[in-house]
């Protein structure tokens, strides 16, 4: 009997590893995909990686992207990748912080507590790099999936040890005042339920507005807590299914839609 089941168990695995190389190769596979998972993953064939070359001492105008998802082959990343594509060949430069890759540590410790909130002391060796990028930075771009409506634990955890006070904000007997002046913040996020919309304010339905008028309240508060401007979010709640017919094409539209919300936000404005 116990040979039964090892034979059971080998058999399982066996169809299961078959199963995944196949949907890899080809997105329309018979078993419905959708049914089973909402993540959005790109078959290898379509996807479409990039790699910065990260800052460097010119005069040019930077952007740094921190970039929260495990996936490299993910709807999000691929925004990520089309979004730093895209300021590169604007003569932008593009620095990528990819914090699971980094095995960013998101827990602010006992020992860097008075650090982070009152500023006392120095920050850990990992916190002053990040600050070393933020200084440079033009563009603070943070990049993530939407999970529970918020910034996911390693970006929230990267926001609390990196943008600490006396360093992204001050406090005196006028009360608070930011640090990082002269910089923006955008935000992407592809996103799930939200009422089937793509862009910010004004381009979906009645609950994607009241979604992204709450995002706004958000995002205005965060920079001017750390005196930046807020250029606003490139939201996605339209990506292509699984198994779409048009995968491809619904694929290209949406990095196409991106873009232009780039051009209108950072390069015509």
């Amino acid at each position: 009997m116990r040979r039964i089941y090892i034979l059971v168990a080998i058999i399982i695995l066996t169809c299961s590893a078959l199963f995944i190389r196949k949907y890899n190769e080809v997105p329309n596979v018979t078993i419905n995909i959708d049914g089973i998972t909402s993540a959005s993953i790109i078959p290898n064939k379509y996807l479409n990686k990039y790699t910065p070359h990260g800052f460097t001492d010119s005069q040019k105008k930077k952007a740094l992207f921190i970039v929260g998802d495990l996936r490299h082959n993910s709807i999000t990343f691929d925004l990520a990748y089309t979004a730093m594509k895209y300021f590169e060949e604007n003569d932008i430069e593009v620095e990528l912080r990819d914090l699971y890759k980094m095995k960013w540590n998101p827990i602010l410790n006992f020992d860097e507590f008075f650090y982070q909130k009152d500023g006392i002391g120095k920050p850990e060796k990992d916190v002053a790099k990040e600050q070393n990028f933020v200084t440079q930075a033009d563009y603070i771009i943070f990049v993530y999936p939407n999970w529970h409506d918020s910034a996911i634990a390693i970006v929230k955890g990267y926001q609390e040890r990196v943008f600490a006070r006396d360093f992204a904000y001050t406090a005196d007997e006028n009360g608070l005042r930011g640090m990082l002046n002269n910089k923006g913040l955008f935000t992407i996020m592809n996103c799930g339920f939200l009422g089937k919309g793509r862009g910010f304010i004004g381009d979906g339905s009645e609950q994607w507005d009241r979604y992204m008028k709450a995002y706004k309240v958000f995002d205005d508060d965060l920079a001017n807590w750390w005196g930046m401007k807020n250029y606003g979010r490139f939201m996605n709640d339209k990506y292509p299914k699984n198994l779409s017919p048009t995968y491809e094409q619904e694929l290209k539209e949406l990095r196409k839609d991106l873009i232009s919300y780039l051009e209108k936000t950072f390069t015509n404005k």
